[in-house]
């Protein structure tokens, strides 16, 4: 029987940005952002104050990692003054070819610092791996983003392996079974991260069920209840009572500062 003596620390910072804790080590995934001209919660100046100060719960906050380059996910100016104000040993960042001149400006000044990164945007339905210096594995999985209106962007999914455990975050990647299928062969997904347009959608569901097959499903990328224009979490209402089923508790991050405990099972292999 496995028992549980360590837990890997989930913090929702706004949208889909979340912040993940285990051991000392801290990633931050689409969790720097406080652009307009979308229906979605912001990044706080208080949170991105506390994440550059090292404040609870941004005490450990080692890699950056984005899923692409919308406002709602990522304003590289904003990286880049946590970046001058806080160390970090890595970023994960879109592709640089269809980027801004704002993530220009971010990737020359990262390249004076010397600090390590990766620039992705990978072909949908390929993968990339990278072992990083903290025992941390990032896996990432191409897709596109959601939506015939952005059909051309693309949106990377970041596998994280902390502690034996795998953690999908999908950001706004599309529901395609194809982005997945052969990506997560033999890959047991523990904790899978969607938006609540893929967890209402039938195609959706059958990847979640079929492809991810994760112990827990968690629901973000949903704004806050004062920004809720768009009635968001009375659809996640209805649809996890729809969608619900045994042995796949489902989680819904939709406040500031939201926290999940997720425990990590003292029988497993450390990767």
């Amino acid at each position: 029987m496995e028992g549980v003596n360590e837990y890997i620390s989930i913090t929702l910072v706004a949208n889909a940005g979340v912040c993940i804790e285990c051991d000392g080590v801290g990633l931050l995934v689409d969790g720097i952002h406080n652009e307009g001209g979308h229906p979605f919660s912001r990044v706080s100046e208080a949170d991105m104050e506390r994440m550059r100060q090292g404040i609870v719960p941004f005490t450990h906050l080692d890699y950056l990692l984005f899923t692409h380059e919308h406002p709602d996910h990522f304003t590289p100016q904003y990286v880049l003054g946590h970046i001058l104000n806080r160390p970090v040993k890595g970023l994960f960042l879109p592709s640089e070819t269809d980027g801004s001149p704002n993530l220009a400006l971010l990737l020359d000044r990262v390249r004076e610092l010397a600090i390590p990164y990766w620039t992705l945007g990978l072909e949908p339905g390929t993968k990339q791996r990278f072992e990083l210096a903290d025992d941390v594995i990032v896996t990432a999985i191409g897709a596109r983003h959601m939506g015939p209106q952005y059909a051309t962007i693309r949106n990377d999914c970041f596998l994280l392996t902390v502690k034996g455990m795998n953690l999908l975050f999908t950001g706004d990647a599309d529901h395609v079974a194809e982005y997945y299928a052969a990506a997560l062969t033999d890959v047991t997904v523990d904790v899978a991260f969607v938006n609540p347009i893929f967890y209402n959608n039938k195609q959706g569901q059958q990847i979640i069920n079929e492809i991810f097959r994760p112990r827990d499903v968690v629901i973000y990328h949903m704004p806050f209840a004062e920004d809720d224009t768009m009635h968001f979490s009375s659809l996640v209402r209805r649809d996890v009572k729809r969608y619900a089923r045994p042995g796949m508790q489902t989680h819904v991050l939709s406040e500031a500062n939201q926290a999940l405990a997720l425990p990590v099972p003292t029988a497993r292999c450390p990767w």
